[in-house]
């Protein structure tokens, strides 16, 4: 039996680094969305663009965890027999 040290670990650190994005990344989508839905006391200055930014921050956070989820699933799915 052989096995390929080389890919084992190369396997492991890109595992790692994409588990590491992923959890950064929806950290950052948790703290937007957290952010948009803080009740402002005044809307007069940066409160009104805040918001909405927050919120689109949130929603890119999340669809970027989805779309990295999926591609996951996709190289699972397309090297199985």
């Amino acid at each position: 039996m052989h096995i390929d040290w080389h890919g084992l670990v190369e396997v492991c650190v890109v595992s790692l680094v994409a588990v590491t994005l992923l959890v950064v990344v929806f950290s950052l989508g948790i703290v937007a969305l957290a952010r948009s839905r803080r009740p402002r006391m005044d809307t007069v200055g940066r409160g009104g663009v805040a918001v909405p930014l927050a919120m689109a921050t949130a929603v890119l956070c999340f669809a970027l965890c989805a779309a990295l989820g999926g591609y996951g699933i996709h190289l699972i799915v397309s090297h199985s027999p």
